[in-house]
Parts: structure tokens; C-alpha cells; sequence
């Protein structure tokens, strides 16, 4: 027998046992480059095992290997989560008290109970495998069966090096956004294994980018400031999932704006026809939207502070209410936007406050924050709402159920099944609904000197032109212009208050002129200051969409589409 048979001969209950409790999360979903991955780490443990010759060392691999099995399961059929580097933070940052806690709501999950008896059955099963072991050793010595054992062997093992490149492919990341990207393929290794190695480098990325941020956020000086907004209220919505095409304001069939739409009849509101968003992931979008970076210029997030600093260090009021801030927190994208949000440092240097509880609909956390909101002259708000996220039935009131399948009849496509429509429907509703928040929101302050900007991080699809709901990862699928016109086109308004209109006409015909021009949610800062009349060595009047010295700098989606191109083409 070939030496490097020996470890599958006289390993193999450990390596089937490595293969199936630690891999079966990842295997299910690319077969050929996870199996041959998951078949190499195996083998490597059990060559690990049998020329140590040590029963202490085959211990230790069952340890681990039952240990990740056990937390991966018990995070996801109690909690609903997985392995990730949020739930490595929450466990490291966990005092006695918490801990406590964390244990009694165990207590009360029904589900508690199949952990224990699952991990049995497969400890019982493990060791009926072992005492057979041998017996299956001496079948594996015939000379046919250790041909045919060695061939598929070696293709494993091949295949398994070969695809090995995909963590050279991770570990040469240098960013959250490149560990985040790589996560997403689907050739890529998703076992247990990876998933703690992969969280523990995320973790480290992200501690040196957020060093930067920290380090420029703190170093924001305060500049003199004209006295022509001394009072003053800027107002930014950030929106989630939100279909430019869904929205009446936009040509839409259903009238899911009403609000806006008789405001923009009432000269208030003014709708941006060209904005894009460079990706269509919220962590992504959100960093570089907060950031006074350019993407169009080569400057990362990092590489600039967030304008909610140069807000608070000049003299605003900043409040951030988020609906998002313990939504699926078991998620990778929850830790890398949070970590990016609250880190103790950042919210320091960024916020004055910040909610403490997230709520099931948004008006009941625009409700929340007009009972708690803080007196003051100059404040900057920041609202991140839930919007149309997936699962739209969910993202209204039931009072809100204005449309129905009748509503419809404008879509004619055969296609089309009673689910999607159903779906579909749950979405305008979702829309209609979130033009109610808003008009919340700017009833807050409509009688003051105020601005309100509202955007959505990314656009969506609901079997808008195939039978697709959601968005692609990563990619612009097999029709980019589609893609970008659902997924990446964004709905971006600017409502002035008559207070601020009749102070300000020169930006009011700044606005009425600037609505057809291209832009990108990564320079909106540019804009906010313009607005608020901030003075900043951020400011860059070539990025401000306002200016009359305006450049649109080359907008690049998931930083290798041309937005232009893809643009140019369909006209």
C-alpha cells in the first residue's frame, strides 16, 4: 500500500467524520471544488493523526471536530445564526452577566434539546464506524479495491490542491470589502473550518481599516462657520431596497407616493433622474456613503473621515436612528456594518446619540425618536430605515394594504405566477408605506429651517422583467442593463422647507438645474455641505452634484462595471 494511502486506510472514520459534521454545511451547495477542499483538509488531518501515532492527537481532532459541529448547529437551529465574526465578537465581548443571560434564553428554545440528541446520535454512530474500522481496513487491501481507492484518491487530492489557490486568493485581502466579495462565491470553501479561519482574518482587516477611520475621525478640526444657518436641521434618509421603477414619483402605475408627489407638485421636493449606487450591498454602500471618500477618484472609505465628525466637531447635534441595527445580526454584512456604525470610538467621535431599540416598522421609530430627540439649533439626523428589505409582508402595517393583485392588471406577462404577484403587491404596499415614513419624518421639522435628503442604499428586484426577486451577488448577471436599471438606478430626493427656500433661492435653482445630472451615493457629503453651507477642507466643489463646477467622476459598479457604458449602450 502506497504511503500516502495510509491516512484514508486507517483514518477513514475520522476523515468521514471531518468530511460530514464539519463540511456539510459547505458541500451542498458547489459540489466539485467544496468536495475535493473538504476531501484534502480531511485527509491532512488524518496523515496528522496516523504518523503522530498518538491516541492524545486523534482525541484532539474529534474534539474540534465535534465542538465546531456542535456550535455551528446550536447557533442555527436555536438562534437562526451561523459561525461568523460577529458572533466570535458577541462571545469574546460577553461579561458573566451576559453569559448568564445567553444560557437562560437557551433554556427556553424549544429546539434546545435536538442539539444534544443530534450530537449523540452522531457520537453513537462515530463509534460504530471505529469498531469497524479494521474490517473495512482489510477490504481496502484487495488489489482491485486499492486501485480503484487510489485513483479516485489522487483526483481528490488534486483537485483538492488546485482549488487551494482560492485562500491564497483570501489571505491576499486587504480589505473588508475584498474578505466580503470572496465569502460570496460560491466555488469558495463556506465549511466550518474556513468559516472560523475566515472570521478571525475579517476581524483583523477590520480593526486596521477602522484605525484609520478613528484616527481621521478624531482628527477633525473645527472650522468658522458662516452665520447664515446658525439654525439649522439636515435631515438624511437612508432608504433600503427601494426600486426606482416602484416609485409613482419615478412613472410608476400605482400611486405609492402620494406625499412626495404632491410635494414635488409643491415646488419642496426635487428628484435626482441619474443617481446610481456603486454597489448593491448596504455594508458597502453605507461606508462610502457616510465616508467624504470618492470611489470615482480611487479613495477607499477608510481613507476619509465620516461627514457625521465634521458635522458634530462644527458645531451640529447628531442623532443616528437605525432599524437596522440588530437586524440579523447573526450575518456577516450585520458585523461589518456595525463594526464600521458603533464601534465605541466612532460613535465618540460621530454621534451625539443613537437608538437603543430597533422596531418592527419604521414610523414606530420615527414615533420613538420625536419623543426622545434633544433640543437644539443645529442638528444633523440620520434615519436608517428597514424600507422594502426582503420580506416585504412584513415592512407594513396591515392598515397600509392599499393594493392588491386587481391593482395589477397593468402586468400583463404570462409568466407571472399568483406567488409573484402576491409578492409584488407586498412590495408597493412596502413602498407606499415607507412614503408615509417619510412624510413623518419631514413633518418633524416643516416648519423650520430645514433639509431633508432621501436615498436608498440599492434598488431591488420583484419579477420586474423575468422571474427573478432579490439581486445578484457580486455580479451584474446575464443582462447588466437590466441589472443596473433595478438593482443599481436609486431613487434620490431633496425636500426644502419654505423656511429654508425663501432664506436660500440661489440653492433652490441650484437644485431645480442639477436634478438630470449623473452622480453617485458616494459623494452625496459633497452635497450636504453645500446645503448646510458647512465649511470643510472635505469639500470638493468638482464633486458637488450642485456646483456649477461639477465633474462626474467615472462611475464604476462593484468597482469593475462602467456605469456610463452600460448606460450608453441602451440609448
Amino acid at each position: 500500500m502506497k504511503s500516502f494511502m495510509r491516512p484514508i486506510v486507517e483514518q477513514w472514520p475520522l476523515m468521514l467524520a471531518y468530511i460530514v459534521l464539519i463540511g456539510w454545511s459547505s458541500v451542498t451547495k458547489n459540489p466539485i471544488p467544496r468536495w475535493m477542499l473538504i476531501f484534502l483538509h480531511a485527509y491532512m488531518l488524518a496523515a496528522v493523526v496516523t504518523f503522530s501515532k498518538s491516541k492524545v492527537v486523534k482525541a484532539l481532532a474529534y474534539i474540534v471536530i465535534y465542538v465546531l459541529f456542535t456550535t455551528e448547529i446550536t447557533l442555527e437551529w436555536i438562534f437562526g445564526m451561523n459561525i461568523s465574526p460577529n458572533v466570535i465578537m458577541l462571545f469574546v465581548e460577553t461579561n458573566a452577566r451576559e453569559s448568564k443571560e445567553f444560557l437562560e434564553s437557551m433554556l427556553d428554545k424549544p429546539q434546545l434539546w435536538q442539539v444534544p440528541l443530534c450530537v449523540a446520535g452522531m457520537i453513537v454512530l462515530n463509534i460504530i464506524v471505529e469498531k469497524n474500522r479494521l474490517r473495512v481496513n482489510q477490504w481496502c487491501k484487495g488489489p482491485k479495491t486499492t486501485k480503484v481507492l487510489r485513483g479516485i484518491a489522487i483526483i481528490l487530492l488534486v483537485g483538492g490542491v488546485i482549488f487551494s489557490y482560492n485562500y491564497v486568493k483570501l489571505f491576499l485581502s486587504d480589505e473588508m470589502n475584498e474578505v466580503d466579495e470572496w465569502r460570496s462565491h460560491m466555488r469558495n470553501p463556506d465549511d466550518l473550518v474556513t468559516k472560523v479561519v475566515v472570521s478571525f482574518y475579517d476581524m483583523s482587516i477590520a480593526e486596521k481599516e477602522m484605525s484609520r477611520v478613528i484616527t481621521l475621525a478624531e482628527q477633525v478640526e473645527a472650522l468658522p462657520q458662516s452665520a447664515s444657518n446658525d439654525s439649522l436641521n439636515v435631515i438624511v434618509v437612508i432608504g433600503e431596497s427601494y426600486i426606482r421603477e416602484h416609485a409613482a414619483l419615478y412613472g410608476y402605475p400605482l400611486q405609492t407616493t402620494p406625499f412626495l408627489s404632491n410635494e414635488q407638485k409643491e415646488g419642496r421636493l426635487f428628484v435626482f433622474t441619474d443617481m446610481v449606487s456603486p454597489y448593491n450591498q448596504t455594508t458597502r454602500v453605507i461606508r462610502n456613503l457616510l465616508s467624504c471618500n470618492s470611489l470615482g477618484h480611487h479613495e477607499d472609505w477608510s481613507s476619509a473621515p465620516p461627514f457625521t465628525a465634521i458635522y458634530k466637531k462644527n458645531g451640529y447635534h447628531v442623532t443616528m436612528y437605525d432599524n437596522q441595527k440588530n437586524f440579523d445580526m447573526g450575518f456577516v454584512f450585520a458585523y461589518s456594518l456595525n463594526t464600521y456604525l458603533y464601534h465605541p470610538q466612532i460613535m465618540k467621535a460621530c454621534y451625539h446619540e443613537t437608538n437603543d431599540s430597533t422596531f418592527e416598522f419604521d414610523g414606530q421609530m420615527v414615533d420613538d425618536y420625536q419623543k426622545r430627540q434633544t433640543p437644539s439649533a443645529k442638528r444633523l439626523v440620520l434615519f436608517h430605515l428597514l424600507g422594502q428589505h426582503v420580506g416585504f409582508e412584513y415592512r407594513y402595517p396591515k392598515n397600509f394594504a392599499y393594493f392588491n393583485e386587481d391593482s395589477l392588471s397593468f402586468r400583463k406577462e404570462p409568466w407571472l405566477t399568483k406567488d409573484m404577484r402576491e409578492d409584488i403587491v407586498h412590495y408597493d404596499n412596502a413602498t407606499r408605506y415607507n412614503d408615509h415614513v417619510l412624510q413623518q419624518i419631514i413633518g418633524l421639522y416643516d416648519q423650520q429651517n430645514t433639509i431633508v435628503v432621501y436615498l436608498s442604499d440599492h434598488g431591488e428586484e420583484v419579477y420586474d422583467y423575468r422571474e427573478n426577486s432579490g439581486r445578484d451577488d457580486w455580479g451584474m448577471g446575464s443582462d447588466p442593463r437590466q441589472v443596473l436599471r433595478w438593482q443599481y438606478m436609486v431613487p434620490f430626493v431633496v425636500w426644502c422647507s419654505d423656511k429654508y427656500a425663501a432664506t436660500h433661492p440661489d440653492i433652490i435653482k441650484q437644485l431645480q438645474n442639477a436634478t438630470s445630472r449623473p452622480a453617485m451615493l458616494d459623494n452625496v457629503c459633497q452635497l450636504l455641505f453645500h446645503l448646510s453651507d458647512l465649511k470643510t477642507p472635505y469639500y470638493n466643489k468638482t464633486r458637488d452634484v450642485l456646483s456649477s463646477d461639477y465633474v462626474c467622476p467615472k462611475r464604476i459598479l462593484n468597482e469593475s462595471i462602467d456605469c456610463d457604458s452600460l448606460i450608453k449602450s441602451t440609448e
